[in-house]
């Protein structure tokens, strides 16, 4: 399953460059809770033996003013009773600072608990021993996976076996400034298809030249293969193919549905800021979002900058929005992008893994509320969504429509982009990335480019 995943993760890691994760699976699927908890001495779960205070040091790679400073003395507070505290140990989550990590885990004398921000180096450490298997701790203490996490936890298992558990949640949306959607009198959509996006950002657009302000702006510079994400809506998560991976699918309607509406949209309306224009001018979708120059964007990975009046200074109220469909569909038959990340894991060199485990349950839980103003959004649904707003919200909250917020970042839907065919994953995902940047600024048609890349991507996967 976990292979399947990390495939998955990577398809939509490459789309949304802009995170700092990507997800893949594993073959194998997340245990059941048990319906009674096992004995310790039925379990296989190590324990500690050391009565000395325990010192638990926990490597991440955020910084510690955005949220685990917080969490660190959130914990230390409530478990100086039992003895247990947590020292936080900050790596920078790049291919040195991975590095770093791993050499500590192999060393065991730094590293008690940390995360892995990508499926692959999730993956790679468990391959290499570097993870406790949580799963006879999930066992003993009837940790209800499903219930907490729902089904897509079954994802981030290998071979069956719990080496993580997944913290941070995230789902594809935009944000909208509500203030004009307001003034023009169109109501906050909560499901909308591409054509009723469009029709909305031409009443959204205004102006000309440099006072002109657009009706929205996707990042399509970090994210050429946005269209797929769209064609995904319908599609699934193995948008790319037909056929089990034998063949693509760049000629299912949904494919011209997407890429032809956002180049219509961008060089025919002109309601959608222009790939061209974004690319050589380094436009930022915050800074033209607080500017007032647009009013949707998709950059809902922003939002702990909207938080920040300071460095992005601004006076309207936003709200979130689902990302449009290729067609009119029930909400429950859309499949999101999205999925878990900030996988965090036990060192298996540990000497304390009964507080290690202790200190997974309680933040998974309760414990990463901290991290929600910074971003994150907990992956367990056991932790009450007005909670969740409140703790995004405090301070700022008539800057955010909370009940926007709650329906579109903390509902976990029925179905999520996950990718299960990796095979040629990476060679067709930059074949759809030059075809579609190709149609995106004018040089070759959307009907011209989807041939394109169909014919290039049918001869690979023919092989």
């Amino acid at each position: 399953m976990l292979k399947k995943m990390l495939c998955a993760v990577l398809s939509i890691t490459v789309i949304l460059s802009a995170f700092a994760g990507c997800s893949q699976s594993a073959n194998g699927t997340a245990p059941s809770a048990a319906s009674e908890p096992v004995s310790r001495e039925e379990s296989t779960a190590p324990t500690d033996t050391s009565t000395e205070p325990i010192v638990l040091k926990f490597w991440g790679g955020v910084p510690e003013e955005r949220g685990p400073a917080d969490v660190v003395a959130r914990f230390n507070e409530e478990y100086k009773d039992k003895g247990i505290s947590v020292q936080y140990e900050r790596f920078v989550n790049d291919d040195s600072g991975n590095l770093k990590l791993n050499t500590a885990l192999l060393s065991g004398d730094d590293v008690d608990l940390y995360m892995s921000y990508s499926v692959p180096a999730y993956v790679k450490r468990v391959e290499s021993g570097m993870a406790t298997d949580l799963t006879p701790y999930i066992e003993r203490d009837g940790f209800d996976m499903d219930a907490n996490f729902g089904s897509m936890a079954n994802a981030y298992t290998v071979d069956g076996k719990a080496y993580c558990m997944p913290t941070y949640s995230y789902k594809y949306c935009f944000m909208i400034n509500k203030d004009m959607f307001d003034e023009a009198g169109i109501e906050i959509p909560t499901n909308w298809t591409l054509d009723e996006f469009r029709e909305v950002c031409k009443k959204l657009t205004v102006g000309e030249g440099a006072d002109k302000r657009y009706g929205a702006f996707i990042s399509t510079d970090s994210q050429k293969t946005f269209p797929a994400l769209l064609a995904g809506t319908k599609l699934g998560g193995d948008y790319f193919f037909r056929d089990g991976g034998k063949e693509s699918a760049f000629d299912d309607p949904a494919y011209e549905t997407a890429l032809s509406t956002l180049c219509d949209m961008m060089l025919v309306d002109g309601t959608l800021v222009p790939h061209t224009d974004i690319v050589t001018e380094k436009l930022s979708a915050i800074n033209l979002f607080v500017e007032g120059k647009v009013a949707i964007i998709d950059a809902y990975w922003s939002i702990r900058d909207l938080r920040d009046l300071e460095t992005y200074p601004h006076d309207f109220v936003t709200a979130f929005v689902p990302m449009p469909t290729v067609e009119e569909m029930k909400r429950e038959d859309v499949s999101f992008a999205g999925g878990f990340m900030d996988y965090l894991s036990i060192n298996s060199k540990s000497e304390h893994q009964e507080a290690a485990w202790e200190f997974i349950k309680w933040y998974t839980t309760e414990g990463i509320l901290p991290m929600v103003p910074h971003g994150r959004i907990p992956a367990s649904t056991k932790i009450d969504s007005n909670l969740v707003a409140e703790s995004f919200s405090a301070g700022v909250e008539e800057y955010f429509d909370l009940e926007s917020f709650k329906d579109q970042l903390l509902v976990t839907e029925n179905h999520y982009q996950l990718t299960s065919i990796t095979d040629n994953l990476s060679e067709v995902t930059q074949i759809a990335s030059e075809e579609f940047e190709f149609a995106l600024v004018g040089s070759k048609t959307p009907q011209d480019a989807l041939a394109s890349a169909k014919t290039r991507a049918d001869e690979i996967l023919s092989k």
